[in-house]
């Protein structure tokens, strides 16, 4: 029986660590297939804050700390630390930004033709991207754990690690403090969820707070989880009296205390020099701002459609999760088929919907810059509802011809796997979009 157990552990383990290889795999097919060599002088930039960042932690200096409003400090703690066992000359970061801004030039790349320059990037680049991909080999495995820890069965946590690990948007297109975002903010709400719906202790409530912390550390945009956390919480003990309410308040200020203990901890400013925090990640009209157009009915309903669109458009770079996506969709709303999610956490799917609908709604109508890797969280929380379509089409087709579980699943993990590369080869509208929107092709001279 153990020798049995020590297999099933020994599989699941390999499996899990087979689907982060094939999303590694599909980014770096995507570069291979579409991308050229530039500096990334938006990761540039983050190298520059990190060494700049430790500098000061080591000098017990925690004036200057916040370099962004965004602020990404997590990016600095986790991944940044390594700029301080290279050897480069940052300075070199600051001359090719004033470059780029006396060419008028508003994009973060720049075609790499100095050799020795770019050698030295790459350098850098290697260091800091291995310890974000250990940081996301670490949530990944993380977030299969906690998705079987709300109850979803091995194939939906697959699948929605495949989806989460191979899209192309969430891996490429976003920034180092966007990942760290997505991941911190994901675990967050995992752990939250785990309480919420009693599969865990409140040790996963605690561990909400800590993660929450460092999600807000990474983009002041998590402090949504603070109003949702608390209205979830009060959605779900209904019906209230005076005794539930003082109850959920007491909780929430143990939370709310250990949320800003660890926001200490990280990020000593806080205490030291509040009146910086204030200016630097409250003040600025761009952080929260309700929209400009907001007194403009019409003009704010296009901007929704516009966004809403480029969210549609983007599915291109994830094929094989929209179609899932839509199987969900599809499947749950004919009585038919339904059944095939009788055996689902149907609270934990509830939540995770409301989560991506509410965040979504709060990107688009709070933030200024409503750019849509600002949303990469709702990718993630979709990714979940894919694995779930999954299962579903798994068990309908199962049933109709007769097919074991495992045959099942194999053939439809080379469905999505044709579907991501199908995507990949013809993501050329997209594809293009971005480049006219990130990209500005020049030659750097030395």
């Amino acid at each position: 029986m153990d020798l049995k157990r020590f297999y099933d552990k020994s599989e699941e383990f390999i499996a899990i660590f087979f689907t982060i290889f094939t999303g590694f795999f599909t980014v770096a097919f995507f570069k291979m297939n579409n991308l050229f060599t530039f500096f990334n002088l938006d990761e540039m930039l983050w190298h520059f804050r990190s060494r700049f960042f430790w500098d000061k932690i080591l000098q017990h200096d925690f004036s200057g700390l916040i370099q962004s409003a965004q602020p990404g400090i997590t990016v600095y703690w986790f991944a940044g630390f390594m700029m301080k066992f290279i050897n480069f000359d940052f300075h070199t970061i600051n001359r090719l930004i004033a470059e780029k801004e006396s060419r008028g030039i508003n994009f973060n790349f720049i075609n790499a033709n100095d050799q020795v320059l770019y050698k030295a990037y790459m350098g850098a680049s290697f260091a800091f991207n291995s310890a974000l991909i250990l940081c996301l080999v670490l949530f990944y495995i993380s977030f299969y754990y906690l998705l079987k820890k709300l109850g979803f069965n091995r194939i939906v946590a697959y699948f929605s690690l495949f989806f989460l690990t191979t899209n192309i948007y969430l891996a490429y297109w976003t920034t180092p403090s966007d990942k760290m975002l997505d991941m911190f903010i994901t675990l967050s709400f995992l752990t939250f969820l785990v309480f919420i719906t009693k599969k865990g202790g409140k040790k996963y409530f605690w561990l909400s707070a800590i993660f929450g912390a460092l999600a807000v550390l990474s983009k002041i945009s998590a402090l949504f989880l603070l109003p949702f956390y608390f209205f979830i919480s009060a959605m779900y003990s209904r019906p209230l009296d005076k005794k539930k309410i003082f109850a959920l308040v007491r909780e929430y200020l143990k939370w709310f205390l250990i949320f800003v203990a660890v926001s200490i901890i990280f990020l000593p400013t806080i205490v030291f020099h509040p009146v910086e925090v204030y200016n630097l990640i409250f003040r600025p009209s761009y952080v929260y701002e309700t929209s400009y157009a907001a007194v403009d009915y019409f003009t704010k309903l296009f901007r929704y459609i516009k966004l809403l669109v480029q969210i549609i458009l983007l599915s291109n770079l994830a094929t094989a999760s929209s179609l899932a996506f839509l199987a969900f969709v599809f499947l749950n709303s004919k009585k038919k088929t339904k059944d095939v999610f009788s055996d689902m956490p149907k609270q934990a799917i509830n939540i995770i919907l409301i989560f991506a609908m509410t965040f979504m709604f709060m990107v688009i109508t709070i933030s200024k810059n409503q750019d849509i890797r600002f949303m990469s969280p709702v990718f993630t929380a979709l990714s979940i509802i894919s694995g779930v379509g999954v299962y579903g089409v798994i068990e309908v087709v199962r049933k109709k011809i007769h097919l074991s579980q495992n045959v099942a699943c194999v053939a439809m993990l080379f469905v999505m796997i044709f579907a991501n590369l199908f995507s990949i080869f013809t993501s050329g509208v997209v594809y293009d979009a971005f480049m006219q929107k990130y990209f500005h092709i020049t030659i750097l001279e030395k």
